[in-house]
């Protein structure tokens, strides 16, 4: 729920995992509560807080108490389950127990900053409109404002023999350069791999899919197994 908005039901969690990177933390929360607040949606956010030790947790406990029309939350780690894929995991697990009716989940890590909520309303309205596609990812800059990407095509044999240096400056690792498209005015084109954060999931697709093989890919998304894509806007 918006703090606006206090009696909108939840339709979007936000899922954040977090380990000893309190000052990015501090940044990434606040852009991302200011504009969810502004959103015309509800909202809530739920932190996979993995046992920090430099105060991320003491820091989430106070934002929680002075603003609790973020509807933050706090999970905690499990014994021998810290990963990057098990925190997703479990914290997709929290928000599906918690809040039932919601329809969208958004991963946003810790070095990400959410300028506006304009690309996640274009995102939301793209996968009302094609209800076959599952998740979408945007384009993405630096906080130099340098553009940084969206995501890669699937890496091929000889990426795999150069290395990801070489096989970068090749740019075999450029995303494919499929045919842009335009639904209810939202730019947008296929890609083969879209980064992980900030993604936008439907809900559906992630219960279908089982959400992350933690055991063979603890760093990495694994399992989703539909099309990428990303929305022409900028986060």
């Amino acid at each position: 729920m918006n703090q606006l908005s206090p009696n909108r039901d939840v339709d979007l969690v936000a899922i954040i995992n977090s380990f000893n990177r309190r000052s990015l933390l501090e940044r990434a929360l606040a852009s991302l509560t200011e504009s969810l607040r502004k959103a015309q949606f509800g909202s809530a956010i739920i932190v996979f807080e993995a046992g920090s030790t430099d105060g991320s947790a003491e820091f989430l406990n106070a934002w929680r108490e002075n603003n609790p029309g973020d509807n933050l939350f706090v999970i905690g780690a499990s014994a021998g389950r810290s990963s990057f894929s098990d925190g997703v995991n479990a914290a997709c697990a929290a928000a599906i127990a918690r809040f039932p009716n919601r329809r969208w989940l958004f991963l946003y890590e810790t070095d990400n900053c959410l300028r506006n909520v304009e690309p996640l309303e274009k995102a939301i309205t793209l996968l009302n409109c094609k209800k076959e596609i599952a998740a979408a990812g945007f384009t993405v800059k630096q906080h130099d404002g340098k553009f940084f990407g969206y995501g890669m095509r699937f890496p091929s044999a000889l990426s795999f023999a150069l290395g990801q240096n070489v096989a970068a400056l090749w740019h075999l690792h450029d995303p494919n350069d499929s045919t842009w498209q335009e639904t209810d005015k939202v730019r947008w084109r296929t890609c083969d791999v879209v980064f992980t954060s900030p993604l936008l999931i439907r809900r559906e697709a992630w219960e279908q899919s089982g959400g992350f093989d933690a055991s063979e890919f603890p760093a990495l998304a694994s399992g989703l197994g539909v099309p990428g894509l990303f929305v022409n806007s900028r986060v």
